[in-house]
């Protein structure tokens, strides 16, 4: 989509007909182009999704529930337009960084809050169920001719074992960001504030699925962990920690097979192969791990 013709999008939002629209790309994501447009003194950004994004999981009136959901909540920024026809959402260009894991680490109760927050906010329409995204993610791919990789059946056969643990004791899914990387959290430079940002994968699931992800997007140790737990619940308990770990195996799992689809259908630049070798081989590590079979065990227990 060129500047000229995303121009004459934006000028469809009902405040902007008439006014100059100032456009410049905003770098980052390796999914969607995204701009900074300069309207009348206000900055915004605007998201243009990229192909066959539907296949990675995503549904833009989804989306755009739950981005409105976690902006009426002050957790997001707020929303100045939507383009359903082509999937562009508009929002407020919220001045701040990102953190690398060490500082963002320290910041885990800010980042927390934010999440129970969503989490108990009520249902939302669209869902996120962990262990089906990676099974759609596998069966998508081979539509577009792209075969999943060995792994995929070890690790499927894996993602029944966790699911099997968990309806031991279920937990009713809430309302997910399901896509907690570090990009994905803005800390405001003027009041220090944290925003999340980016609700494309936004679904029912398993809360735990966004600790995991959470964690090992950030590549938090095991006192990261246990800080995350005790900020989000309270206190560590065995079926606690077990479906923390856990979840990082399926977020791991998930993340390798969404860059397996992207190898099938994107057309960016960038090597979706090594990028899901390197998600599927760290997922094996975790599930190799010699207390894998006692997080089975423990995940089975209630976590409340």
């Amino acid at each position: 989509m060129t500047p000229e013709t995303l121009s004459a999008l934006m000028a469809r939002v009902p405040e902007w007909h008439g006014v100059a629209i100032d456009l410049r790309p905003l770098h980052g994501g390796i999914t969607n182009t995204n701009f900074v447009a300069t309207v009348g003194g206000g900055q915004y950004v605007v998201r243009v999704p990229g192909e066959r994004t539907e296949l990675l999981g995503i549904d833009r009136a989804n989306e755009v529930e739950a981005a409105t959901r976690a902006a009426a909540l002050g957790l997001s920024p707020a929303i100045v337009g939507v383009l359903p026809d082509v999937g562009t959402l508009i929002t407020e260009l919220i001045p701040g960084r990102h953190l690398e894991p060490a500082p963002f680490a320290e910041r885990l109760d800010d980042v927390v809050a934010m999440l129970r927050t969503f989490h108990d906010s009520g249902p939302l329409q669209g869902a996120f169920p962990i262990h089906r995204v990676v099974e759609w993610h596998a069966r998508d791919a081979a539509a577009y001719g792209v075969l999943p990789p060995p792994a995929y059946n070890r690790l499927a056969l894996q993602s029944r074992r966790i699911e099997t643990a968990f309806a031991g004791a279920p937990s009713p899914a809430v309302p997910c960001h399901n896509d907690l990387l570090p990009g994905n959290v803005l800390f405001d430079d003027r009041d220090g504030r944290a925003w999340l940002l980016d609700f494309e994968y936004a679904g029912m699931n398993d809360r735990c699925f966004d600790l995991g992800n959470l964690s090992v997007n950030c590549g938090f140790d095991a006192a990261a962990d246990e800080a995350l737990l005790r900020a989000y619940f309270g206190e560590v308990t065995p079926a606690r920690w077990a479906r923390l770990q856990l979840m990082k195996v399926m977020s791991e799992f998930r993340e390798g097979m969404w860059a397996v689809v992207q190898q099938a259908i994107s057309t960016l630049d960038t090597d979706f192969v090594a990028y899901a070798d390197e998600r599927l081989g760290n997922c094996e590590r975790l599930a190799a791990s010699p207390e894998f079979e006692q997080w089975l065990e423990d995940a089975a227990a209630p976590i409340d």
